[in-house]
């Protein structure tokens, strides 16, 4: 019975590399102005695993797209997310409206 599950065991343990995520973030902060969207382009500009996808400082809609994480969980997409905000000093008025995790694979956007 050992032989039996042992190659089971080998397919899906360590040598198994990870899954990685993909995730769209959308929220609604009151009073987002231009300054504000100044300072988050700023802070997310030069990461290579988060973009500014979206941005409409009429209407306070920020759109983040999360890639290539490890991330599968929608509360740590948004904890993630809101340490970027709060390097930007966004700390109050943030709604989370939607958040979309998806796991990376052939065919996708």
């Amino acid at each position: 019975l050992f032989l039996l599950a042992t190659p089971l065991l080998r397919a899906s343990g360590p040598d198994a590399p990870p899954a990685a995520y993909d995730a769209l973030v959308v929220l609604q902060i009151d009073g987002f102005d231009q300054a504000a969207l100044d300072r988050l382009a700023k802070v997310v500009g030069p990461e290579t695993d988060l973009s500014l996808e979206y941005s409409c400082t009429w209407a306070d809609v920020v759109v983040l797209q999360v890639r290539n994480t490890s991330f599968s969980e929608r509360a740590d997409v948004i904890t993630y997310v809101r340490r970027y905000l709060e390097q930007a000093g966004i700390q109050r008025g943030i709604e989370v409206l939607h958040v979309h995790v998806e796991e990376q694979g052939m065919g996708k956007c």
